[in-house]
């Protein structure tokens, strides 16, 4: 079980940048404004950062920039000659990322390093994305034109209805309530109003998904700057949170869903900052189907089993409510360009702790989590990663 480190990082600043479908841009012309606007927001320059990490997924498959992502995407902003990587975990990359970056300042190697998350997930032929998606997953062959993550998804839903006596209708409420968030989100890809029943009639991708109910394929990068306590009184950042816990495990392909990778990242990053799940005011969870932020809630034990109908339809999840969750629009809304997604997610609750989020700002909260789970084994996530924040 992983310990509390000797150094607490913290968030310095960051910025998340449009998502959307950018075809027309490179990826360099969608990372460069947020790198320097993450570097302003820290009140930082590309000289301080002494190290970098860039999540991103299917560079390769996509816009054909495989090796030195890092490099390439990071060149442009000044950042040249400090040590980079480029980190591929699936829908967890840039979240894994984050990790890395985490470890090297809680442990001393480094006292301010940059997280870039950044992807181009968009293509002419749509084949092309959902192969490249298709690579997470230890599949040999799968359908050009489906995503098996959804057909994973749906089979769990459908086992979840069984079990708990939720109905479509429930998965529909929660991306009614993701895009409802999404609309105060300037940064969001979709972000017209949709109702329950417009939810129900879209076109169904596998019963009882619909379209609504599926994180869009889209582009888009996100940065965050992660500074040690020295550093950070050394240069006078105040306007910081800490990140007491990062917790990354991988999947077990025949594990139960009870002792899931997202369960397990949750019960390590709790153990790890010494907070009960009752502590968590506001969370930001990986709802690449409307019906996964439900068993995200239950995995990281925010609720019990089967209750996440419960905070649904009381509003406990929706912005107002006891503990707002993807207040950001989530996947379903906001948008999931793989490589950017989790560090968006830092950067969410980070300004949710700081009173920073304007039309989407969930009270004053004290504490909150971000998870993302990426890629299959089996039928677990093959990676999970859970972090946690403070003031």
């Amino acid at each position: 079980m992983a310990k509390a480190p000797p150094h607490i990082p913290l968030v310095a600043g960051g910025m998340v940048g449009p998502f959307g479908r950018f075809t027309d841009r490179s990826l360099v012309d969608i990372a460069l404004p947020v790198v320097q606007g993450a570097l302003k927001d820290a009140g930082l320059a590309a000289a301080d950062v002494q190290a970098a990490f860039v999540g991103n997924a299917f560079g390769g498959a996509i816009v054909d920039q495989e090796s030195i992502m890092a490099q390439v995407l990071l060149a442009p902003a000044g950042i040249r000659g400090v040590p980079m990587q480029t980190v591929k975990n699936a829908c967890s990359s840039g979240s894994s990322a984050v990790h890395l970056a985490w470890s090297a300042i809680a442990y001393g190697q480094y006292d301010c390093v940059l997280v870039l998350g950044a992807e181009r997930l968009t293509h002419a032929d749509k084949r092309r994305s959902f192969a490249a998606l298709a690579t997470a997953t230890d599949h040999k062959s799968v359908d050009e034109n489906r995503s098996v993550f959804m057909d994973v998804n749906a089979a769990r839903a459908n086992r979840y209805m069984e079990r708990y006596g939720a109905t479509q209708r429930h998965f529909a409420q929660v991306a009614v309530k993701n895009r409802a968030h999404a609309v105060m989100n300037e940064r969001a890809s979709l972000r017209t109003p949709i109702t329950v029943d417009e939810v129900l009639s879209d076109r169904v991708i596998i019963a009882p998904l619909t379209r609504a109910m599926c994180g869009g394929v889209v582009d888009g990068a996100a940065c965050v700057v992660l500074v040690s306590p020295d550093f950070a009184r050394k240069r006078g950042l105040s306007h910081t949170s800490r990140v007491v816990a990062s917790g990354l495990v991988s999947g077990l392909p025949d594990g139960d869903e009870s002792g899931n990778a997202t369960a397990r990242a949750g019960q390590a990053a709790y153990a790890q900052a010494g907070i009960d799940p009752r502590e968590i005011a506001v969370a930001e969870v990986h709802d690449a189907s409307a019906p996964q932020e439900l068993f995200d809630i239950e995995d990281l034990a925010l609720c019990g089993r089967g209750e996440a109908i419960r905070l649904l339809e009381d509003g406990d999840t929706a912005l107002g409510g006891r503990m707002p969750v993807n207040v950001s629009g989530g996947l379903t809304s906001r948008g999931h360009p793989v490589g950017a997604t989790g560090v968006a997610q830092i950067v969410e609750i980070h300004e949710q702790l700081m009173g920073r989020a304007g039309a989407r700002q969930a009270g004053a909260p004290k504490v909150g989590l971000a998870q993302m789970a990426g890629g299959l084994l089996g039928q677990d996530s093959a990676v999970a990663t859970v972090h946690i924040l403070t003031v």
